[in-house]
């Protein structure tokens, strides 16, 4: 309950999000909203480019290029236009993917998405999922 209520907060402080997947730092899937049914190989190839500094990688089927690495989070376009991919975590435990519009403020999203990890990591375990 707490993992969708930190989604819902999330969504609701950023109407351009299209979807939220929230996984662990073991790459189980908690939460997917029905926009955003990402799967086991897809966060595994968020995290492998965000961690190796991965210019370009495929989640979905779509391309995306890095717009934006950092500690907390990683920002990929798609080169069509179509959609963009945000993904923030706090100490590493609890990872809060978003998918929004590409014309949507990209970095509030990502520092809501940190928030929103943080806030799990703060009160939800991961053996608790």
């Amino acid at each position: 309950m707490r993992i969708k209520r930190t989604v819902e907060v999330a969504m609701s402080n950023y109407e351009g999000i299209i979807g939220i997947t929230v996984f662990n730092c073991e790459g189980k899937i908690s939460y997917a909203s029905e926009n955003m049914q990402l799967t086991l190989e897809d966060v595994a190839t968020i995290v492998h480019s965000w961690t190796e500094n991965i210019p370009n990688f495929t989640v979905k089927h779509m391309p995306f290029i890095t717009s934006l690495s950092e500690q907390n989070g990683i920002v990929g376009v798609n080169p069509d236009g179509a959609v963009s991919i945000i993904v923030g975590t706090g100490k590493g435990v609890w990872y809060v993917a978003a998918f929004a519009a590409m014309d949507e403020d990209k970095f509030g999203i990502l520092r809501e998405c940190v928030q929103a990890a943080k806030n799990l990591e703060s009160s939800v375990s991961i053996y608790d999922v």
